[in-house]
């Protein structure tokens, strides 16, 4: 795989960390209107904490690309 292609992943996916809050109120939005609102109102009673494990999992994801990259 092409090592540039990695570095352009990485770097969206650490422009996506500060937005993490929107995607969330988003997917809260996406269950709810799939009528599942008992996954949207789990969502909802731990929002912060949430927020911090989505961010934290893209964190990961970044480094693991970044890591990939130039270890290729």
């Amino acid at each position: 795989m092409y090592t540039w292609l990695l570095f352009i992943f990485a770097i969206v996916v650490l422009i996506l960390i500060p937005f993490a809050p929107q995607l969330m109120r988003l997917r809260i939005r996406m269950l709810r209107r799939l009528h599942l609102n008992w996954a949207a109102n789990l969502l909802e009673s731990h929002f912060q904490s949430w927020v911090v494990c989505f961010r934290t999992l893209l964190f990961v994801i970044a480094a693991f690309l970044l890591y990939v990259g130039w270890t290729q």
